[in-house]
């Protein structure tokens, strides 16, 4: 019993020294939650201060043999006002922020806080009826070395367990959220407005050379990004012209092939196609950035790196695109047999 007792003043003081701290670090955060509970605005900067306060003065309370039981009163006492504050929002029908650990853990009030604060509030009252735990040292003094390291092994595997569900916690939360986003994202049209900044981005190339945004615009020639893959199968039909068109352009424009997948697919389809500056994203992040939906799709940006276009999906709208980007010049891309040995034709 008295291993028992000890331990849940070490768990309560644990939690206000804590909320405590969090709080102390944070007042207007503090000062926030508190408005939202009631307080009036012009007690809450003392209330923010105080509550902290209290919490810390509570959790050290608790420490020491002498005050534990008186600490562990405060305890119960904090408790049932906080669960008093909160049925009464929940009656109001209001989740205000609870703002219980600061910026540790911030989350509306509601039946989890409500029955977090009741287990606490249990846990307290058992220290206020049966009394503290012995003094520390004295606790000590009567384990053997084996009984200590066996307590310590439990300590650590509870606090490992509740760091595990707290980072599952908030997996779940920024799993939700990436959710949402792409909701939202798909309720947006493709692409990014005319003359927005396009978005940097530093990847390698088949080469394993990191290739910039700034990099392909340094030459001073507008930049064609095409989003291809090496299993898509529109794409398989455009390749072998993005080669051609590469050679043939070379000096007017810079296209950059943004594809996914492994090195390997990638460095098979720039030797198969001969083509230049194919650019391997880990993931979707650049095809996410400029808001492309599908392969293959190209997008035009400025010598400035700016949105020079609307985005053109599909293997028939890419060429137009390339050729409006060109300005006023009417552009005939040549054949594959004479990629290497002129260039495009132009008439005025």
């Amino acid at each position: 019993m008295d291993s028992l007792l000890l331990g849940l003043q070490f768990l309560l003081a644990v939690v206000f020294a804590t909320a405590g701290a969090a709080k102390l670090l944070d007042q207007s955060g503090a000062r926030a939650a508190l408005v939202d509970f009631g307080i009036s605005e012009r007690m809450a900067p003392a209330a923010g201060l105080l509550l902290p306060l209290a919490e810390l003065a509570t959790a050290i309370a608790l420490l020491l043999h002498p005050t534990a039981k008186w600490g562990a009163l405060a305890a119960l006492v904090l408790l049932l006002a906080f669960i008093a504050g909160i049925a009464h929002a929940m009656a109001r029908g209001h989740a205000p922020d609870c703002h219980c650990f600061g910026q540790l853990q911030s989350a509306p009030a509601g039946r989890g806080t409500l029955a977090r604060n009741s287990v606490l509030a249990g846990l307290a009252t058992v220290l206020v009826v049966e009394g503290p735990g012995p003094p520390v040292g004295e606790w000590v003094a009567a384990r053997s070395a084996a009984e200590l390291l066996a307590v310590g092994l439990g300590v650590f595997a509870v606090a490992l367990g509740v760091a595990c569900v707290r980072l599952r916690s908030d997996n779940r939360g920024l799993r939700s959220d990436l959710e949402r986003e792409r909701e939202a994202n798909t309720l947006l049209p493709p692409g990014l407005p005319l003359g927005a900044t396009a978005p940097g981005f530093a990847l390698p190339n088949v080469a394993g050379e990191t290739v910039t945004l700034d990099s392909l615009v340094a030459r001073g020639a507008p930049v064609a990004l095409l989003f291809v893959s090496p299993w898509c199968s529109p794409c398989a039909t455009l390749l072998p012209e993005l080669g051609r068109w590469q050679a043939s352009l070379a000096n007017r424009l810079t296209i950059a092939l943004v594809s996914s997948g492994g090195k390997e697919d990638n460095e098979w389809m720039a030797e198969q196609h001969q083509l230049k500056h194919v650019l391997v994203q880990e993931g979707s992040e650049v095809l996410d950035a400029y808001r492309v939906r599908s392969t293959p799709t190209a997008v035009m940006v400025t010598p400035e790196g700016r949105i020079a276009s609307v985005v053109g999906e599909g293997t028939f709208v890419i060429e137009p695109l390339i050729r409006v980007t060109l300005r006023d010049e009417t552009l005939t891309l040549v054949d594959g047999d004479d990629a290497g040995s002129e260039q495009p034709r132009v008439s005025a």
